[in-house]
């Protein structure tokens, strides 16, 4: 099945970005996108077809790059806010303290694999691999598991992952019916219990048709979590 006629061009997909700035502007004013960015981006994206993705880098990590926690947890929030959904309590960037009082000791921690690149300040435009383009993200490999994926490539799918999912409300319902594969974003390793053990990693699919936002282990070759990166 060939789904890229579902995909909004890089000029729609600013469009979109428009509309979802207004989302962030109500319920995260200081992280909002400045109007400058988008005039910015107008001639860029002119004449790009739906396989140029277009992203956007939130905050700073202190190194003059974005920050691909807060990038995550904008959308993670906008993505539960809007579907329907399975949220794992493991996808979490920003978890409150434990609560001994409770017997609460454990909370997740979410980090940036080793060697992935840097995601940029503000907008950016990376492109998809054509099998993932016309198939579903993730269709370019079927048989090998997100830590045998990272070795590919240093640009993974991290915050990517929940910003496309925001871009493209098509491609949430070919998820949910499950006509594209569930997909991981290796680029986000995760210690379930905060114990540095960074064996697992989320990943975006379906369960009791609902969009799941759910985590897998990271050495794991099962099929319908497939891992992929950009082209």
């Amino acid at each position: 099945m060939n789904i890229s006629n579902t995909y909004l061009t890089a000029e729609k997909q600013l469009q979109k970005w428009r509309d979802l700035n207004e989302w962030i502007k109500k319920s995260a004013a200081k992280d909002a996108i400045p109007d400058q960015a988008f005039k910015e981006m107008e001639g860029k994206v002119k004449g790009l077809t739906g396989k140029s993705r277009l992203f956007y880098g939130f905050g700073d990590n202190g190194k003059g790059q974005a920050d691909p926690f807060l990038s995550g947890h904008l959308f993670v929030n906008y993505l539960v806010g809007k579907y329907p959904n399975e949220r794992s309590r493991f996808v979490d960037f920003y978890p409150s303290p434990p609560d001994p009082a409770r017997f609460d000791f454990y909370r997740p921690k979410i980090k940036v694999r080793d060697g992935a690149a840097d995601r940029p300040k503000g907008f950016y435009i990376k492109e998809l691999l054509p099998k993932d383009f016309e198939e579903g993200i993730g269709a370019t490999h079927q048989k090998i598991s997100p830590a045998d994926a990272q070795k590919l490539s240093t640009w993974g799918w991290g915050p990517e992952g929940f910003q496309f999912l925001a871009l493209e409300e098509a491609y949430v319902k070919l998820l949910v019916d499950k006509q594209v594969p569930m997909y991981v974003l290796a680029d986000y390793t995760l210690s379930p219990h905060g114990e540095n053990d960074y064996f697992s990693t989320p990943f975006l699919g379906s369960c009791r048709e609902r969009l799941e936002i759910g985590t897998t282990n990271l050495r794991d070759n099962i099929p319908k979590y497939r891992p992929s990166h950009f082209a």
